[in-house]
């Protein structure tokens, strides 16, 4: 093959990859779809003695979708993580949950004795499969459904419902922290056999 063909060859596969990222994980500005592929056609087509500009940092922020941990299936975006304290938690922790620093992490106990690390939301994508309760509430003012993943039905969480029009926010998602996992964890334990490396 010729440099021409080689050069036309990365140049075709930066831009598949480069549209992939822009759609899958990149955000731009919201709803800024034609400034994206902009975006790309610049990357694309720097010449070497400008690779030194640069684009604005605050333009790209990478996404670690959270998933569910027996499928993958995208269970939520991390701009959904809230703090959403309860005085019935038996621990509460920060930590850092795709990329969200100071997540709010409370353990509870359910009454069969089992231990539960939530995490709290405001959206998932989880179907509830379950009448609303109050019995045991872990948040008091809440009602609680049970939610599981839609493409495999594992139980991954909670919603919430407030008994009151007060109370805010008037629904959230409680989470469970070991049924869940970030993207980047789960790409990186992703197993390539040695003959597509080679």
């Amino acid at each position: 093959m010729s440099n021409s063909t080689n050069r036309e060859l990365v140049k075709f596969i930066c831009y598949v990859f480069l549209a992939y990222l822009l759609d899958k994980s990149v955000k731009a500005v919201p709803g800024d779809y034609v400034g994206r592929y902009e975006i790309l056609f610049n990357c694309c087509h720097t010449s070497h003695s400008s690779q030194d500009q640069h684009l604005p940092p605050s333009l790209f922020h990478i996404v670690d979708f959270i998933l569910c941990r027996s499928c993958g299936h995208e269970i939520l975006h991390p701009s959904a993580i809230i703090q959403v304290p309860s005085k019935v938690a038996h621990r509460q922790r920060n930590d850092t949950i795709a990329g969200r620093n100071g997540t709010l992490i409370q353990l509870f106990k359910n009454p069969d004795g089992a231990f539960f690390e939530v995490i709290s939301a405001t959206e998932a994508n989880l179907t509830e499969v379950s009448r609303p309760s109050d019995l045991m509430t872990w948040f008091p003012g809440y009602h609680w459904t049970i939610c599981v993943c839609p493409m495999c039905m594992k139980h991954v969480g909670w919603k919430y419902h407030a008994t009151s029009p007060e109370r805010r926010p008037q629904s959230f998602f409680g989470i469970i922290l070991d049924n869940i996992l970030q993207q980047s964890e789960a790409e990186s334990i992703i197993h390539i056999p040695k003959a597509y490396t080679s």
